[in-house]
């Protein structure tokens, strides 16, 4: 276990630097922490870009820390040797390295993510690209299709035509669409006669894991609004979303989500009436790539895309709700 996660970082530093990284073992610093940070971390020295810097590698163990006690356990470290250190972590949530980034603890999670704030570094979730003509991120039409599938209905062996009708795309888009799928090796292609259909090998969270990186947040931006008609066929999204499928709380002004392209059109028709700032306005519009619509559930944002739209949030509360989201829809 110890070797393969050296191995880990080892790998991750040289792939960032472009050199293999000096590390050095110093079990001897261990004597000047306190005992539960001794079971907790192992102390190496190592050169980073040029620096020295003290790694706090991070044993396996039991339970969840959270960002807060990540952050006291770096204090303490930093304040016991007099030394600048970063923690090794491995298998954190996306909520902890946000809160970690806000706190600015310097961190590595080997394979995934770099914060080092002391040297104004900060390698995001799943860097460095890979150099392969993959995509990094799927179109809203793709997104949409594996969205559709997981949530709604399975479009395994479903024809493409089928598909554009059910997910009001031309057939030209669901064409795109397949070969983008086909390319992140999300689906195969079976053909029956003239007659194209996709196959998912993966099912349900095994699926959900494999796309999930290639996912985005639907919005593509958002509005202060009031409305002209009450009629206006919007979903309830965000936080207000989050406060149907949860016990947390809504905020003091409800959040909406439309196609952009819709709200676009209600807009000219006097249907909504855009607002300067939030003390002018009786909602927030977020307009999103594809049509919240189709995968609402009962006029509200489905599970899968409303975690996308909030999986960056700082804030550990709706980190927590989304993450129970996500096994409670895909079990």
């Amino acid at each position: 276990m110890r070797e393969s996660s050296d191995t880990l970082l080892v790998n991750y530093l040289s792939t960032i630097g472009g050199d293999l990284p000096w590390i050095e073992p110093l079990p001897e610093l261990a004597s000047k922490l306190p005992p539960f940070l001794k079971q907790r971390y192992r102390i190496s020295r190592a050169d980073l870009f040029g620096r020295k810097y003290l790694l706090a590698i991070e044993e396996p163990r039991e339970g969840d820390p959270s960002p807060t006690e990540y952050a006291r356990d770096a204090r303490t470290i930093k304040e016991r040797l007099t030394a600048d250190v970063i923690l090794v972590l491995s298998n954190i949530p996306a909520y902890v390295r946000n809160r970690l980034i806000h706190q600015k603890v310097p961190f590595i999670v080997p394979g995934t993510q770099m914060f080092l704030p002391m040297l104004m570094i900060d390698l995001r979730e799943h860097f460095p690209k890979s150099k392969t003509k993959s995509q990094d991120v799927l179109s809203a039409v793709s997104q949409l299709v594996i969205l559709y599938h997981l949530s709604r209905e399975s479009l395994s062996e479903t024809p493409l035509g089928q598909i554009a009708s059910r997910l009001r795309y031309s057939p030209m888009a669901i064409s795109k669409a397949q070969d983008e799928l086909q390319n992140a090796d999300l689906c195969e292609v079976h053909r029956s006669g003239r007659t194209l259909s996709l196959h998912f090998g993966l099912r349900g969270k095994d699926l959900w894991q494999k796309a999930a990186p290639l996912l985005s947040t639907p919005v593509k931006r958002t509005l202060w609004f009031r409305w002209g008609k009450q009629n206006v066929p919007a979903v309830t999204a965000g936080m207000t979303a989050l406060s149907k499928y949860s016990m947390l709380e809504d905020d003091s002004l409800p959040t909406y989500a439309m196609r952009d392209k819709d709200f676009v059109a209600a807009l000219q028709k006097g249907e909504a009436y855009g607002c300067g700032g939030r003390e002018d306005a009786e909602a927030r519009m977020e307009t999103w790539k594809y049509d919240p619509s189709i995968l609402a559930r009962s006029g509200i944002a489905d599970p899968l895309s409303l975690y996308l739209s909030l999986r960056h949030s700082a804030d550990e509360r709706v980190q927590k709700e989304i993450e129970k989201l996500i096994r409670q829809t895909l079990p």
